[in-house]
Formats: structure tokens, sequence, C-alpha cells
């Protein structure tokens, strides 16, 4: 990776603070590109920005065409990871979720196009027919508009179709759901908490729908190996390769704990169906020389001292 001007939509979040900290310490030209709509900025962005005199955090919207024509400007890779996050967060703010997800990847998009990007680096969400949630409708727009710009206008693409990722910094709550309060969460944080602290851990549905689940810093290896010639024009499943159901993160979590919490069951969250789906890492093992290092009890054991700790919890491993 010999580019330098990097810039990084969504920035300050959760798997791009990790990417902005790798690059930053390989020197490159690092411009963190954030609204802080939902949050201020964390503790290691600030302290990022304090260390490295190549980082710098510019507050912007990519709803804002003009802001984001400007910090684009010059860059030779852009890492477009800005989005309303939450499968079922944004029922009644579907508006808002296609204005951000949609409208303002096509700004990500035109800038991009406009400054002769040589990587545009994203997080496709295949389509889920049976899904039917704001947050998905708008991430299958936006992933089409995104194959559409590299295949008519030859936007230099590198789709990266991330599993579920977990890992030290990832909120629990991204916004409740606005019909139904307790939806919103994210599962192993959620699960880490309420194990920690001697609560019931909440799964919907019978807890036997199964995805894949992937540690941060399997994340992190991909993001960085994304930005060279046989990748562009592809999608990477970046994943595990296997099935894990929600019942079994739910008890991996409190055998690791050594808690006594048990599983409350509710209703499958709004919008969604039972599901089993997993990642196929073949073809990012055969261009990006990637393969998942960590397995899961490994990630959720290197995981759970972050939440132990914000929570004022001592836990040994």
């Amino acid at each position: 990776m010999e580019e330098q001007k990097i810039v990084i939509t969504g920035g300050t979040g959760f798997i791009m603070s990790y990417v902005a900290e790798r690059l930053a310490a390989m020197g490159k030209d690092i411009t963190l590109f954030d609204n802080c709509e939902e949050h201020a900025l964390f503790d290691y962005t600030t302290d990022l920005l304090a260390k490295y005199k190549n980082v710098k955090f510019v507050q912007g919207d990519i709803r804002d065409k003009d802001a984001v024509d400007a910090v684009v400007k010059g860059a030779e890779i852009v890492y477009h990871f800005a989005a309303l996050m939450g499968t079922s967060s944004r029922f009644k703010e579907e508006r808002r979720t296609i204005e951000v997800n949609v409208l303002g990847t096509l700004n990500v998009l035109d800038a991009s196009l406009e400054n002769g990007v040589k990587y545009f680096i994203h997080p496709p969400r295949p389509p889920l027919s049976q899904w039917l949630t704001p947050y998905i409708i708008s991430k299958t727009a936006q992933t089409q508009f995104t194959q559409m710009y590299h295949r008519i206008y030859g936007l230099p693409t590198v789709g990266l179709h991330i599993a579920n990722c977990y890992g030290p910094r990832e909120r629990s709550v991204l916004n409740p759901n606005a019909m139904v309060k307790r939806e919103g969460k994210k599962l192993v944080a959620t699960c880490i908490i309420a194990a920690l602290k001697g609560e019931t851990l909440p799964v919907f549905g019978d807890g036997e729908q199964a995805s894949d689940f992937i540690f941060i810093d399997d994340v992190v290896d991909a993001c960085l190996r994304a930005p060279r010639p046989e990748a562009v024009g592809e999608v990477f499943d970046i994943g595990s390769g296997f099935a894990t159901t929600v019942n079994d993160i739910a008890r991996t979590i409190i055998k690791i704990v050594g808690s006594k919490s048990q599983i409350e069951y509710y209703p499958l969250r709004t919008g969604e169906v039972k599901l089993t789906t997993k990642s196929d890492p073949l073809l990012a093992k055969k261009l990006l020389g990637w393969e998942p290092k960590v397995s899961l009890e490994e990630g959720l054991r290197k995981t759970i001292p972050f939440y132990a700790k914000a929570l004022g919890i001592k836990w040994v491993a």
C-alpha cells in the first residue's frame, strides 16, 4: 500500500477506528470524516489525533456534498464506512436512513469518481429480501449503486462483506427501535455486559438462528489488504466460514465469564425472519492472502476485559 492520502468516512466508528490506528502507524496521511451525530469523539480517537501528526479529523456529514467533495479531494484511497447502522434500529427513521446510507453514499461515490480515487473500499450488504427493515433496504440500494459506479462508470471498488464483527469498542446499543425499545442492541456486546452483571441475556426468537461471527483484528487485517489491483471489482466475504447459533454465543459467553446468568427469550426482532448465514472466505484467501486467525472463544476472551473495565468489574480470564 504505497498510496499516501487516505480518507475514512465513519472514521471514529468501531471498525474504522482500528484501521485508522494501523494506517497511522504505517505513516499514511489519514483524514477521519465523521459527523459524530450519535456519539462524541471517543478517547481512542482523541488519543490517536494527539499521537500522530499524520492523522486529522474533519467533522462533517456525508449528506453534505460540498463537505464530501472537499475532504475527498486529492485522496488515493477512500474507506467508505459511514452509515446509519442497526438492522432493527431505524424504524420510523426511514427517510433519514435513506438520506445517509443511499444519498450520502452517492455523494462519496461522485467525489471519489471525480477525484480519480485508486481504491474505493466499502462494506456491501447482500440482499436479504426476507428481512424488511429500513437498514437492510438502504444497504441493499447502497450496495447496488456502488456496484453500478464500478461497472458503468469505472470506479475501482473493493467490497468487503463483513460478517458479524465483534470486539472491544463495539457499542452495545446503536439506536433503540422506536417501536420496540428492547431491540437495537448488538448481540455479543449486550450478552457480555449482561453476563458480567449477572443479568439475563436477551435472545430473540428461539435462538437457533445462526450467523458468522468474526473478531475485529481479523477484519482490520482484511481492510488493510483490500487496496490492491487484483481486488478491484470483487466482493469478498470476510468471516470465519462457520455458522454459530445465537444460543451458542450466549452460552459460550456465560461459560467464559463464569456467570450464573440465564437466557431470556423474546419474539424475533421487527422485520426479521429466522435465517442461517455464513461466509465463504475462499476468494479473500486467494486474492487478498487473508484468512481468519482468531477463534470465537479466543476472540470473546479478548473482548470481555474491555466491558469489564468499563463496568468497573474485576474479571480474570
